[in-house]
């Protein structure tokens, strides 16, 4: 297990917050897209360890792996029903991509919802109450519109459509607001992170960086946000923000990439993956020391 320390000035003080860095996976093969279980007891991910993308468990601590799908298809990008007993996963085994559910304990998959031809539904999650999946419906590598899959009415609502990339929708806690991030505002060249309001429709613009932000992700209050910004050479870091889009912080400083951030459901730790040693891990960031008042 590997650790190292990272130091991060402050905004508010110029004093330094001290976060511990943590790889909950050292494989040379590449484990991706992780996220804590509603209680923060189990991470579930992608791996590419079995010459296909399958989805594994492990326990906090990076053990007691267990794989959870086993099929000829690549099964991606899991995550999380909030009573912890089922996760979304995409697939395309059924020759395209689409949206399936599996039940932890019994391994019982059924599918959830297809895309309509010619298009894809990716970077799919739960709203807050599991009774609505938000995902992004790719048209093309240009297009892409946020929707919204209500289990209750079995169709997809359209959230935001534009006409240009709009991706990775993540519900508030309370369900009121999705972060995702876009390129409506810059000529579909670089993303920027967006917040979209359920109940009076607004649409609130959160960044303004003239690379990329994306990954966007809530912290288990809703009061903050964490992300990815393409820093030197489009190397990714991470930052925090307000849930406004102000005081953003940078809390990462490694020679390669870190993105793909997730909150603990109850502590102050960030789930996230690191290319290290050529190849993606697992790794965890928790503050470590904070600066004296």
């Amino acid at each position: 297990m590997l650790v190292v320390f990272l130091t991060t000035p402050t905004l508010l003080t110029g004093q330094a917050i001290k976060w511990k860095e943590t790889c909950l996976t050292t494989s040379e093969f590449d484990n991706r897209y992780a996220s804590y279980s509603p209680d923060g007891k189990w991470i579930v991910f992608e791996t590419n360890r079995d010459a296909n993308w399958e989805i594994y468990v492990m326990d906090s601590q990076g053990k007691n792996l267990r794989r959870l799908t086993k099929d000829k298809a690549d099964d991606r990008r899991p995550s999380w029903h909030p009573n912890g007993r089922k996760i979304l996963f995409e697939s395309n085994r059924d020759s395209a991509y689409a949206i399936y559910e599996m039940r932890i304990r019994s391994l019982k998959v059924k599918k959830m919802v297809d895309a309509p031809v010619g298009a894809q539904l990716v970077f799919a999650s739960y709203g807050p109450q599991g009774q609505g999946i938000g995902a992004a419906l790719k048209i093309s590598d240009e297009e892409s519109n946020i929707v919204m899959y209500r289990t209750k009415y079995p169709q997809l609502e359209t959230l935001i459509k534009n006409g240009k990339r709009n991706t990775y929708p993540r519900f508030s806690p309370n369900g009121d607001e999705v972060l995702y991030f876009s390129r409506q505002d810059t000529e579909n060249v670089d993303d920027e992170i967006y917040v979209f309001n359920m109940k009076t429709k607004q649409n609130r613009r959160l960044t303004h960086w003239p690379t990329h932000n994306f990954c966007p992700a809530w912290s288990a209050d809703g009061t903050q946000v964490v992300y990815v910004t393409s820093m030197e050479e489009v190397r990714p870091e991470l930052y925090i923000m307000d849930d406004t889009g102000g005081n953003p912080t940078r809390i990462t400083y490694n020679k390669d990439g870190d993105t793909l951030p997730n909150w603990h459901p109850s502590e102050e730790k960030i789930l996230f993956t690191g290319y290290r040693g050529g190849s993606f891990q697992i790794c965890e960031l928790y503050i470590h020391e904070r600066p004296s008042k």
